[in-house]
């Protein structure tokens, strides 16, 4: 018996709708499943390391930082012609501050009439100084002028960090 014409465009559009509803169905069936499935924590992000760098660099840091820096920083990094000191609340302001913004900082911003004119390695072994000189020993891995490295060390905390030793009468404390 045949279909009336009328009757099999409805036949054609109702199978069409079926096959949309069941795989609707089918979509919404996979959604619930995977919403359902046990999650798992996300890991959790490695610990930032401490930063390590060589007696070398910190040497060689202190060079570029007494012909390039001292003159605003001071000789002892106590601050000078109102340049802030590299002690004290410098440590306090980086602490826990990823390395990689410290020398992006430092990067664009220093010296501060030729911003960007040291090259990287100058700028790293400057936060190798930085480091020793407020109370970071030296290591036997270099201190890595890759950003990516950077970013996963900090600048060590304040209580990381030794007691300053009590100023000799014409110096500067240090703390080591």
């Amino acid at each position: 018996m045949a279909q009336h014409p009328i009757f099999a465009k409805q036949a054609q559009k109702a199978r069409g709708f079926c096959t949309a509803l069941l795989a609707a169905t089918g979509l919404v069936a996979t959604a619930h499943a995977a919403l359902a499935a046990p999650r798992h924590a996300p890991a959790a992000p490695p610990a930032p390391a401490a930063p390590s760098f060589t007696a070398e660099q910190a040497d060689h840091g202190a060079q570029i930082y007494a012909g390039t820096c001292a003159m605003c920083h001071g000789a002892a990094l106590e601050g000078a012609h109102d340049m802030p000191p590299l002690r004290g609340l410098f440590v306090a302001r980086w602490a826990n501050t990823s390395l990689n913004k410290l020398y992006a900082y430092i990067t664009h911003a220093m010296p501060l009439m030729a911003p960007g004119t040291l090259p990287p390695q100058d700028n790293i072994d400057v936060i190798a100084f930085l480091l020793r000189e407020n109370g970071t020993e030296p290591g036997h891995t270099p201190l890595p002028a890759d950003e990516n490295r950077l970013a996963q060390m900090v600048f060590p905390t304040p209580n990381a960090l030794p007691p300053v030793k009590a100023a000799q009468p014409g110096k500067a404390p240090r703390t080591r």
